[in-house]
Order: structure tokens, then C-alpha cells, then sequence
């Protein structure tokens, strides 16, 4: 008798345990599932440029960046088709007496007042944005990884790519010496790494 008062007990403990996975699948499953929106009003333009033969890097930032997404959903959705545009009166160089001369000698002789950017592709972690400066069109690949809190885009600017030779020489010729490595030549390098960085909504 007191075998059978044991039965409900033991069911009511294995019906627990058989259920208990399945419940913790599902909320694994919503949670994998759960859509991460990115807030683009929010995003952060951080550049590299490099000096000396050595290439050393210089960074900063643009203080004024307008960016609007492609749509909502998945990250490609949200890129494909989005745009961004930046004031270039507003570059950060974290130096004071530095941001002037990129303004003047650099913006000033590229005539880019703001650059003017769309995302033409996203997939894969990969895709190609559209990049106008210098009354000029030139197509960027960038490459784009995310997680949970945060999506960051990486590109590679060539600025020769848009006519800018002039301007890295106008630039270099007022910072010189401040570009004048240990070999004793002056060097501005025409090439810049830009990362964009856009957090996700809270």
C-alpha cells in the first residue's frame, strides 16, 4: 500500500523534470530570436590617419554626423540603402592647434564641406557603400561585425580616390616637421581607416 501512495508523488517529480528542458528551450529559443534594434541616431565616427614612413596613426573623430538607417529587421536591412552625411568643420582631432589646419588645408584645398555617404550592399558581414567628396563618386567596400550591444562598420579610404593628392600635400606641408619621421622625410599618408560605430537601444 504504501508502495502505490508513492506513484502521484514519483509522476508529479518525472512530469516536472520532462517539462522543465522544454520550457528553458523555448526561452532559449525567444531569446536567440529577439529582434536587437540599433540606434543610428546614435552613431560615432571614429578616423585613423597615419604620418611618417613608419606609419604612425592619428585619430579622431567628427563631431556632427547625420546618420539614417535603410530600414528595420536584420543588420543588412538596416544598412542596404542607408545614408550618412558629415559636416567636416566639425572633425575632433583631440589637439586644438592640429583641428584648424586639417579644416583649412586639408577640407579647405579637398572642397568637401561634408561627405556625403549610402550603403549600397550589406550581407555576410561584408558589402559597399557609395562615397561622395570632393564633387566626386567613388565605391568603398567595408566589412561589419555585431553583437549584442553593437554594430561596427571598418573601411579603408584611399583619398587619392577622389583627387585628394593636393590636399595631403597641403596638409603635409603645414604640419612638416610634425610628419618627419626618424629617416628625416615628411610624410602623410593618403590613406584612412574609418570606423563607424552604432549602438544598440537600450
Amino acid at each position: 500500500m504504501k508502495t502505490k501512495n508513492y506513484i502521484p508523488v514519483i509522476v508529479a517529480l518525472f512530469s516536472m523534470y520532462a517539462c522543465t528542458p522544454k520550457k528553458a528551450q523555448e526561452e532559449k529559443s525567444e531569446e536567440a530570436t529577439k529582434e536587437i534594434v540599433y540606434d543610428v541616431a546614435a552613431a560615432q565616427i571614429k578616423w585613423t590617419a597615419f604620418k611618417l614612413t613608419e606609419r604612425v596613426g592619428v585619430s579622431g573623430t567628427f563631431d556632427e554626423v547625420a546618420v539614417t538607417a535603410g530600414g528595420e529587421g536584420t543588420v543588412e536591412s538596416v544598412l542596404t540603402d542607408g545614408s550618412f552625411s558629415i559636416n567636416t568643420s566639425s572633425v575632433n582631432s583631440n589637439e586644438a592647434t592640429r583641428d584648424p589646419k586639417i579644416k583649412e588645408s586639408f577640407f579647405g584645398t579637398f572642397n568637401t564641406p561634408a561627405i556625403e555617404g549610402k550603403i549600397v550592399s550589406a550581407d555576410a558581414g561584408s558589402g559597399e557603400l557609395s562615397l561622395m567628396m570632393n564633387d566626386t563618386t567613388s565605391a568603398v567596400p567595408f566589412s561589419y561585425i555585431t553583437n549584442d550591444s553593437t554594430l561596427i562598420l571598418t573601411a579603408s579610404i584611399d583619398v587619392t580616390n577622389w583627387n585628394g593628392g593636393a590636399a595631403i600635400d597641403s596638409l603635409n606641408s603645414v604640419c612638416e616637421l610634425l610628419h618627419k619621421g626618424s629617416d628625416g622625410v615628411s610624410k602623410l599618408w593618403p590613406d584612412v581607416t574609418v570606423q563607424v560605430t552604432i549602438p544598440a537601444k537600450k
